[in-house]
Formats: structure tokens, C-alpha cells, sequence
């Protein structure tokens, strides 16, 4: 009987370690798992945190090298991760402004400083954005606040160029012009032909050699006189401008050959964002070594629109009626039209444009069809200068025979200029300046009739006040 209790006692305790045993084993495999779970989730977090940081440290890069589109594309998925991260928030409002998304920039913008609403530089993001949007109420607002924190002098600066911008655009009466004195050298002042004798045809049909002048030097005193006002009611998209001109140019030895011209013009603009249209209408007198000698008045128009910022379309068209004051033959009416792309990239402006012209005169003789080409260059150098190079070409085909050569006249002409401009001085808005100007000019024509064809060159110095 002792013996069956003693081996039922053990049996029991047996079961019972094994269970014990079970269990631990149990235990221990539970914790392994749970153990091997979290190593696994913190991997997974390190690598998913890894993953971010990479991807936020690629999109600075990309903003430093300027792919803003690339960097704004990154940000965002990091944004919508983790959507009140200011730091995120902050590069992403500094991509969507370059992207010129300003709307997106100001949201950016907006979460950044609910977060840090002291951080003064988010508040000049901020300002920069709303400007750009054309709130510059508001914008006013938050450059002031950062002028307030006293910030280094560059971005004082940059900050009181924007506070001109936004008194500029708040203004509705404009006043500019440009005062200009110069001189040029020309070796064919009076436009000499090539040859010094040349043909005529008789009411026979016979040709008789005539001598002409020979190309003589002058040096041509000038003076510009520009006068510009616009009237811009606030926040209207239409503006009033009138433009009066002066010009004067002094012959120190040839005769007959002083000019003067006296323009006029006057009109309407309408802008809208990227599309700006002019309406004007023009009036003119030229006068010959103090004689009047042509008037002429007129209207045109010109569409300028942005395709994007480094693309600029242009055209115009313009209608005149000339009137000359001894020489009723010549009177007629020109036609004109004109378009051309302006091309900015970096420092860099190409200009180019395609011209038709159509002058109707009394005597078709004097009509005539022509085409021209403009090409452009300019670039802004170091040390405030800037470098200028143009080609223009007209080619001219006359209506009617000319009766004194006895054949319809062609003309080609061309012209190559270079030239430098510096900035001699500047105000600290900018807004006046004064240039000095040195170019060169080489001018080929060539004709069916001997008396179009020559060649002149002009060097050229003048200094102007823009104001």
C-alpha cells in the first residue's frame, strides 16, 4: 500500500515538472519571438528612417542644384508622411517657390510657422511669396518684421528693393525719361555712293555718266531728350502713357545735313499677367538743317506675351501717313508688321524679329515692299558693364521703274553694330543711373542702281541720365 502511494506521489510529480518544463520552454520560445519581432520592427524603422533621411538629404542636393521640380517631388512624399515636419515643410515651400508655385509655397509657409512663429527666416520666405502672389499688403507686413530683428546687411537690402517694388506698385503716377549727349565719327556722312560717277538714262534711253560726291568725314554732335508719363489706377489692369522725344544731330563741317526730330506718342496699356497690349497712336516732324522737311502721324499696336519666363513673344503693327514738305511725290502711307521672340537666359538676352513694310506713295516709283530681319545680343559682365552685338538686313523692292536709271530699284542693306555699356553711377533705388555708351556700326548697302551702293563706318560715344 506505502509503495503504491509512493510511486502514484511520483508518477504526479513527474507529470508536474514536465508540465514545469513545458512551460518554461513555452515561455522562452514566446520571448524569442517577441524578441525577434522587435529587433525586426526596429530594423524596419531604422531602415524606413534611413530611407527618409536619404530622401531628404537628396531633395537639399536637388535644391542646390537647382532641379526644383526633382526636389519639390521628393519633399512631398516626405510631407505627406510626416505633414507638420517644419523642416520638411520649410524646403518644401523653398521648392514650390523656385517652381514659381507660390500658392503652394505660402501653405508650406503658413505650417512652418505655426510651429516656430518666431523663425525669422520662414517670415522672408513668407514675404517673398505673398509679393509674388500680389498680396503686398500682407508681404509689407512681413518684411518689416524681419527689418525689425535687424538682419545682416544683404538681406536688408534685398528687403528694400521688394519695399520699393510694393510703393511702386501702389503708386498711380509715373514719371521717366532719359537725357543723352554724343558723339559720333562717320566716314560717309552724306551717304556717298560707292562709286564716284554713275549712270542716268535720258527720256531717249540713253545713259550719260554724272559725277557725284565723294564720301566725305564728319563728326555728328547728338543730343536725346525722353520724357515719359504713365498714369496706373490702382489694381486696374489698364495704364495711360505718354512719351515725348528730341532728337538733335549737329554736322560740324557737312551742309544741309543738321536734323531734328520732335515724336509724339500716346496711348493706352492693358496687362494681365503674362499678356501685355499696346494701343497708341504717334505724330512726328523731321526737320533738315532747320527746314521742315517731313511730318507724319500715325497708330499702331503691340501684344508682348510670356510664354515662360525666359520666353517673351512679341508683335506689332503699326499705320503711318508721311508727308513730305517739298517733294509731294514722296507723300504716302506705310504699313508695317512685325514679330520676334526675346529669349533670357541667365545674363544672357537674345532678341529676334521678322519685319514686312509696305509704303504706298503718290509716284509708285517712290513704293516700295520690304523685308527685314533683326538679331540681338546683349550680356551683362562683371563690374556693371554690358556687351551689345546686332544684325539688321533690309531688303527693299520698288514698285514702278525709276524713270532717271531706267529700272526698278533693289536694295539690300545690312547692318552690323558692337558695342559696351557701363554703368558709370546708380542710385540706391535704382531708379537713376548714368551710362556711358561706346559702339561701332558698319553699315553695307548694295543696289541695282549705283547711286544706293556704299559703305560707312560710325564709331560712337555718348553718355545718358536715365531717370
Amino acid at each position: 500500500m506505502t509503495n503504491t502511494h509512493v510511486h502514484t506521489a511520483s508518477a504526479e510529480t513527474g507529470t508536474y515538472i514536465g508540465r514545469s518544463r513545458g512551460l518554461f520552454v513555452s515561455a522562452v520560445m514566446l520571448l524569442l519571438l517577441v524578441t525577434v519581432i522587435f529587433l525586426f520592427g526596429q530594423s524596419f524603422l531604422y531602415a524606413a528612417e534611413t530611407q527618409e533621411q536619404h530622401t531628404f538629404e537628396q531633395a537639399k542636393r536637388d535644391l542646390e542644384n537647382r532641379d526644383f521640380d526633382k526636389a519639390y517631388q521628393g519633399l512631398y512624399e516626405l510631407f505627406k508622411h510626416d505633414p507638420e515636419n517644419p523642416d520638411i515643410n520649410f524646403l518644401l515651400g523653398r521648392a514650390a517657390f523656385e517652381s514659381r508655385d507660390y500658392e503652394a509655397a505660402v501653405m508650406a509657409f503658413e505650417r512652418v510657422l505655426i510651429a516656430r512663429p518666431d523663425a525669422i527666416r520662414v517670415k522672408l520666405e513668407m514675404a517673398r511669396s505673398l509679393y509674388n502672389l500680389g498680396s503686398v499688403e500682407t508681404a509689407r507686413q512681413y518684411f518689416d518684421e524681419v527689418l525689425a530683428t535687424d538682419p545682416p546687411e544683404n538681406v536688408k537690402k534685398n528687403i528694400e528693393l521688394y519695399l520699393n517694388a510694393i510703393s511702386l506698385s501702389i503708386k498711380e503716377h509715373f514719371l521717366s525719361g532719359r537725357i543723352s549727349l554724343g558723339v559720333d565719327w562717320d566716314d560717309n556722312a552724306n551717304i556717298a555712293p560707292a562709286s564716284s560717277e554713275v549712270e542716268i538714262s535720258t527720256a531717249l534711253g540713253d545713259l550719260i555718266p554724272v559725277s557725284v560726291d565723294r564720301a566725305a568725314r564728319d563728326q555728328i554732335r547728338s543730343s536725346l531728350f525722353n520724357l515719359n508719363y504713365l498714369y496706373k489706377p490702382s489694381e486696374s489692369i489698364a495704364s495711360w502713357n505718354i512719351s515725348i522725344l528730341d532728337y538733335n544731330a549737329a554736322y560740324r563741317y557737312s551742309e544741309n545735313l543738321d536734323i531734328n526730330l520732335l515724336d509724339l506718342k500716346a496711348g493706352l496699356s492693358l496687362k494681365a499677367k503674362a499678356l501685355s497690349m499696346d494701343i497708341y497712336g504717334t505724330a512726328n516732324q523731321l526737320s533738315l538743317d532747320s527746314k521742315r522737311y517731313q511730318r507724319s502721324y500715325g497708330a499702331g499696336t503691340s501684344i508682348s506675351m510670356a510664354l515662360r519666363p525666359e520666353i517673351l513673344l512679341k508683335a506689332d503693327a503699326r499705320y503711318r501717313k508721311k508727308n513730305f514738305e517739298n517733294t509731294f511725290e514722296r507723300d504716302s502711307i506705310t504699313t508695317s508688321l512685325g514679330f520676334g521672340p526675346v529669349l533670357t537666359f541667365g545674363p544672357n538676352r537674345v532678341t529676334t524679329s521678322l519685319g514686312w513694310e509696305y509704303e504706298n506713295a503718290k509716284e509708285d516709283m517712290n513704293s516700295y515692299t520690304r523685308i527685314s530681319t533683326v538679331a540681338s545680343y546683349d550680356c551683362r559682365l562683371p563690374w556693371g558693364f554690358i556687351f551689345l552685338a546686332n544684325h539688321c538686313y533690309q531688303g527693299s523692292n520698288y514698285k514702278e521703274t525709276n524713270t532717271l536709271f531706267n529700272k526698278k530699284r533693289r536694295d539690300d542693306v545690312q547692318y552690323y553694330t558692337l558695342g559696351m555699356a557701363k554703368s558709370l553711377w546708380q542710385s540706391g533705388s535704382s531708379n537713376t543711373t548714368v551710362i556711358l555708351n561706346a559702339g561701332y556700326t558698319y553699315t553695307r548697302a548694295r543696289s541695282n542702281i549705283e547711286l544706293y551702293t556704299y559703305t560707312k563706318n560710325v564709331n560712337s560715344c555718348s553718355v545718358s541720365f536715365v531717370f
